[in-house]
């Protein structure tokens, strides 16, 4: 690690060195407030001499062979200073658009430009054209919100109210060059990029969740190889879930090699993932993507979309597939998600049978139902479910579970006909209203020939929660009614017309249902 202090002028003056920003780094953010302070700090160096330090800048060091000029270039992949560096070429270039000397614009050229019209800064992709138009004297091009191009034409303004009021462009712009910086320079091979950084996080405004497991996993390749994991797998990732199911499927994904051994919270997830790519991917970051890609791409049979198996034939089967999977959604069986994707990708590479995976699926669906209605604990099934892939072994089949969940005994048993005829007089099913829904719609698929549209219904009280003196008159010992009889099966139904039926008597709740 090299720390120089440095000015402005003399770090952005380096000879063949280009500036990269990260594929895997947010969009350009600040704000016009930011850029105000800054211009401000500049223009009052600019009257007494004096300097103004703007913190660090800290980059990765790659050499890079430039195609047009046929030599090497320094490429400094820029890890901390994103937003300052951006944020000071934009400023540079309003400078120059008032700046009558042609001197000292090309002078101010040679920092914005590389020899032969390459930019000095190379922005991420969302960033791209609005920089380029912005350096090219077009942006007005641009189309919709653009934090570059709204900057860009603050600092041109509030430039032209300074020289309004008698303050000289010549002295504002030696006032930039003056600005100093700390500059850290990291090799690879040398040290390691992820330690600095989190060094960095630690102590700054704080990275989180999916920010912290993309920065590590292409934080130490260069611009091009970080635009090919990006594009490939991160891109799709993205596509496919979407920031808050990605989340939940990083976890997901995390709980298939490490089943219960990590908790949810963000630092330990992140930790989590370290470990894994040092264990299971050590020197592998493409073949850690590349999994997690496809766990991704599978993960998605548990959103509401359609998801098609790659290469399994017949639609019918994987239509009834997707139901069972929509089935464990409804009623939130959550910690069965590593296992399904486990068996999922298991079916899609022909190891696992139609018959067997879906009657997996049902026998899962029945375990939490049942559990769900005996009132067992879900927290307990993390350390069955978590671990159940590698429990069956080479014999991931319907009757290898059966076995296996036949054979567990206390909270984690799986409930039979006599424990749940039992609880069905007694147990509170409303409070267990996915589980009870789910039921009540089953029973309603059995009875008519037509299945019922989910989407609107609700479970109902048929004895209503809030009861008039009618109800009560008409079950005689209210008090023991609602104590024992109000949450249970029996008082309760489906109804999308909840509003309407809520207190209505006896008959006019039949007329309506």
């Amino acid at each position: 690690m090299k720390a120089t202090q440095s000015t402005i002028n003399d770090f952005f003056a380096l000879t063949g060195t280009i500036f990269s920003i990260p594929v895997y780094q947010r969009n350009y953010t600040w704000e016009e407030e930011n850029c105000e302070k800054l211009l401000q700090d500049i223009v009052n160096i600019s009257q007494n001499k004096k300097t103004h330090f703007m913190g660090s800048i800290t980059y990765i060091l790659h050499l890079i062979d430039d195609e047009k000029s046929l030599r090497q270039l320094q490429e400094f992949v820029i890890i901390d200073g994103q937003q300052r560096i951006t944020t000071l070429m934009l400023l540079l270039k309003a400078i120059e658009t008032k700046i009558q000397n042609e001197g000292i614009k090309k002078e101010i050229d040679g920092l914005l430009n590389l020899s032969g019209q390459r930019l000095r800064l190379k922005p991420i992709k969302s960033d791209e054209e609005a920089f380029d138009l912005v350096m090219q004297n077009r942006s007005h091009e641009l189309q919709g919100r653009s934090h570059i191009r709204d900057n860009y034409k603050f600092f041109t303004k509030e430039l032209e109210n300074y020289i309004s009021k008698g303050y000289r462009i010549e002295e504002i712009y030696g006032a930039f060059l003056r600005l100093k910086i700390v500059a850290i320079g990291l090799e690879l091979g040398e040290d390691d990029p992820q330690v600095a950084f989190e060094s960095i996080n630690a102590t700054g405004v704080q990275l989180k969740g999916l920010d912290l497991i993309r920065n590590y996993l292409m934080m130490g390749e260069n611009s091009d190889r970080q635009k090919h994991l990006y594009d490939t797998y991160w891109v799709s990732l993205e596509n496919w879930l979407g920031e808050k199911d990605l989340n939940d499927f990083i976890k997901t994904y995390l709980r298939i090699y490490f089943e219960d051994r990590f908790k949810e919270g963000e630092r330990e997830v992140y930790c989590t993932l370290k470990a894994h790519h040092r264990d299971n991917f050590s020197d592998d970051i493409q073949g850690l993507m590349s999994d997690m890609r496809e766990y991704g791409r599978i993960y998605q049979i548990f959103l509401d979309r359609d998801h098609y198996f790659l290469g399994r034939g017949d639609p019918q089967q994987l239509a009834n597939l997707r139901l069972r999977i929509k089935d464990l959604v409804k009623i939130k069986f959550g910690v069965a998600k590593p296992f399904i994707l486990r068996c999922a990708r298991d079916f899609e590479e022909g190891k696992l049978d139609y018959e067997n995976f879906h009657e997996i699926l049902q026998i899962l669906t029945s375990y939490f139902v049942r559990r769900s209605v005996c009132g067992d604990s879900s927290p307990t099934l993390t350390r069955v479910l978590y671990s159940l892939y590698r429990q069956l072994g080479e014999d991931v089949s319907a009757d290898a579970l059966k076995r296996y969940l036949g054979k567990s005994v206390g909270q984690v048993a799986f409930p039979n006909d006599d424990k749940i005829k039992a609880a069905f007089l007694v147990r509170n099913a409303y409070a267990a209203n996915q589980v009870c829904k789910f039921i009540l719609l089953e029973i309603e698929k059995l009875s008519n020939a037509e299945p019922p549209k989910e989407e609107n219904l609700e479970v109902e009280h048929f004895y209503p929660k809030t009861p008039t003196q009618e109800w009560r008159d008409r079950v005689g010992d209210y008090f023991t009614f609602e104590q024992d009889y109000l949450n249970n099966f029996g008082n309760l139904t489906l109804s999308g017309q909840n509003q309407k039926l809520s207190n209505k008597s006896y008959e006019a709740k039949i007329a309506l249902m």
